[in-house]
């Protein structure tokens, strides 16, 4: 019997998802070489993304940092994040990723998928799906993406990835996510919580460290420490951590 894949998911939520990547830096090295897929929402969108093309964690660390303020802009940040991120990544197709990705979105059209794959993704950028994904509501203007033929168009707004899917999982491989508790986050009604409580559930092994201290927006401080916070807090449980891998 053919042995399943192992897919690496990131979980989105602005600020907070550099604690999810902060523990899978700790563990880069021992899993990096296993991982044959990639999932994520927001923000773990462009770090999975980034992962797939083989920038290292420190590039990633930093172009989130030099970059954290001007994508907190208000309605415009997210023209500038299409451009960072394209100059960052390359004006690369999300099918041609060197490594299989899957990120979420919220389309309002049923003719628009919940999750973006290689299969599904057309001619559509990765720059674009990440924009797509980030779009949250109370920030961004949603994106709108049309699809279709020469015999019909269809026409879809797209919302924030983490309102569905945080992250998307592959239904085919052992799922490894990386995620967060925040008071936010543990709220019986947040949009939040509905949308993670499922995949934390369904995930095959899980990082999911509790913090009080970051929230959506930050600057570059903010981004290192976050970081650090979920470096350090894997560093406390990688020995069972890393058992648990091989386990799965």
């Amino acid at each position: 019997m053919e042995e399943r894949k192992l897919n690496v998911a990131v979980v989105g939520g602005g600020l907070s998802t550099l604690v999810a990547f902060g523990g899978y830096a700790a563990v880069h090295n021992e899993i990096r070489k296993k991982t044959d897929t990639y999932s994520g929402a927001s923000l773990g969108s462009l770090i999975v993304a980034s992962l797939s093309t083989g920038k290292s964690v420190m590039e990633i660390l930093n172009f989130l940092a030099d970059n954290a303020l001007l994508f907190s802009m208000p309605i415009v940040g997210k023209e500038i994040m299409r451009k960072k991120i394209r100059g960052f990544l390359g004006n690369v197709k999300f099918k041609n990723l060197p490594k299989e990705c899957f990120v979420s979105v919220t389309p309002v059209s049923k003719y628009f998928p919940n999750v973006i794959t290689q299969e599904n993704s057309g001619e559509m950028t990765v720059s674009d799906i990440i924009v797509a994904s980030c779009s949250v509501p109370w920030l961004y203007l949603p994106t709108v993406f049309s699809r279709g033929n020469q015999y019909y168009c269809k026409i879809s707004w797209i919302f924030e990835g983490g309102l569905t899917l945080n992250p998307p999982l592959n239904p085919e491989a052992k799922n490894v996510t990386f995620s967060y508790e925040n008071p936010s986050s543990l709220k019986e009604n947040s949009w939040n919580k509905r949308a993670r409580f499922p995949q934390n559930e369904k995930t095959d092994l899980l990082f999911n460290p509790y913090t009080e201290q970051f929230g959506m927006l930050g600057g570059s401080m903010s981004v290192v420490k976050a970081f650090a916070f979920g470096y350090r807090k894997m560093e406390q449980q990688k020995n069972d951590f890393l058992r648990k891998l091989e386990e799965i």
